[in-house]
């Protein structure tokens, strides 16, 4: 009897808890409201249907600097970064020997000028002689038609005559050999020049100078890279395109880049150079696409083309409403009873100052188009603007 006394008591005293518990649970938790904010529901929007292409901005025109003698760098006189103009010192080399060499050249060219002079005047002396011994032959040769002169007379005659020619020949030998070695002597002297010249290093064209690999003391050898220098005005996007896309880019065709370690905005280009067929092996063809002069555009910086073939249907939303939580970003959907949920997205192409969803909302559904740095999840929206021309109540 006891026992069952006190079993009864605590049945009641659990029912009674129970029922001042179920009278808590029967009141809705009173919600925060947030004022000020701006909302829109989703519509379905025609987007551009853009191929994307993947790529690499490089200069126009890049050229390997290389070394054309050998020698020891004296002074690397251009750093990496750097721009440079046309014939603008980059690097100097020891220039002792090569100077010595084209000095050697130039008084071998000075001797051999010499020898032409002293030919000259040894051809013309020759054919002085040889003009004395034709006229002298040639009144011999009357005299001995009227058998005037006895024949030793006119054979003596006419071996000082032979004998002149002759030596007017060997003149003009040695002074067509003495121009022969003229030549030559100006030839190696222009060749040592031109070595020479080799000692400076200089920049090709305008530009900037991306990579350096030579440095004070070293020895270099003909072929060797010193600098590499690139045209800093033009600059290209190489992008790799699938096989299909030979319908759509083409030499001339626009596109839309997107550079986004540059500026975050679209820039415009034209393609100026595409692959004529696909690569066997991957099926896809390269093209360069040429970009509009933009502050900070360097070689290397990775880039997207976007070609445009026609319209879609899809939902975007404004950058400026995504909330990133670590690696993922969401969006606030404002449900019926008007109270905010963080709801995680897929994101797909940018267009413009919006993003495509390619998940996490659906059409009609509203978002939260300024929610800043507010915690919003679980907190009602008050009635405020509505983008469209649409509010949510």
């Amino acid at each position: 009897m006891i026992q069952r006394i006190k079993l009864l008591t605590i049945l009641g005293v659990g029912a009674l808890l129970s029922g001042c518990g179920g009278e808590r649970e029967s009141k809705p938790p009173r919600l925060e409201i947030v004022q000020g904010l701006h909302v829109q529901r989703m519509q379905l929007q025609a987007v551009p249907d853009e191929l994307e292409a993947p790529g690499t901005v490089i200069a126009a025109s890049t050229a390997q600097v290389a070394a054309r003698t050998m020698g020891t760098v004296v002074q690397v006189a251009a750093r990496e970064g750097e721009a440079v103009k046309r014939g603008q010192l980059l690097v100097q080399l020891d220039e002792r020997e090569l100077a010595a060499r084209l000095r050697a050249a130039q008084a071998g060219t000075l001797s051999a000028e010499a020898g032409v002079g002293q030919a000259t005047k040894t051809v013309a002396a020759a054919q002085d002689q040889a003009d004395v011994a034709q006229k002298t032959y040639e009144r011999y040769v009357y005299l001995k038609e009227q058998k005037s002169v006895s024949a030793q007379e006119f054979d003596e005659v006419a071996a000082r005559q032979q004998a002149a020619q002759a030596a007017l020949e060997q003149a003009k030998a040695g002074l067509r050999q003495a121009q022969a070695g003229r030549e030559q002597g100006q030839s190696e002297a222009q060749a040592a020049e031109s070595v020479a010249s080799y000692a400076r290093v200089v920049a090709p064209f305008d530009g900037r100078v991306i990579r350096r690999s030579v440095e004070p003391g070293s020895l270099v050898s003909p072929g060797m890279i010193l600098f590499v220098v690139e045209d800093a005005s033009r600059y290209q996007l190489e992008v790799t395109l699938p096989a299909e896309a030979l319908m759509i880019a083409k030499k001339g065709t626009t596109a839309r880049i997107q550079l986004d370690a540059i500026t975050e905005k679209s820039l415009e280009g034209k393609v100026s150079e595409i692959e004529a067929g696909a690569d066997p092996a991957t099926h896809t063809l390269k093209a360069r696409i040429n970009l509009p002069h933009e502050a900070g555009m360097q070689s290397g910086v990775f880039g997207r083309a976007y070609f445009s073939h026609g319209d879609r249907k899809a939902l975007v939303v404004a950058k400026g409403a995504l909330v990133n939580r670590g690696q993922l970003s969401g969006i606030y959907v404002v449900d019926a009873g008007g109270v905010a949920h963080w709801r995680v997205l897929t994101l797909g192409k940018s267009v413009g100052n919006q993003l495509e969803v390619l998940s996490g909302l659906a059409d009609g559904d509203v978002v939260v188009l300024n929610p800043e740095a507010q915690e919003l999840d679980g907190k009602k929206i008050a009635p405020g603007p509505a983008e469209s021309g649409e509010k949510h109540s």
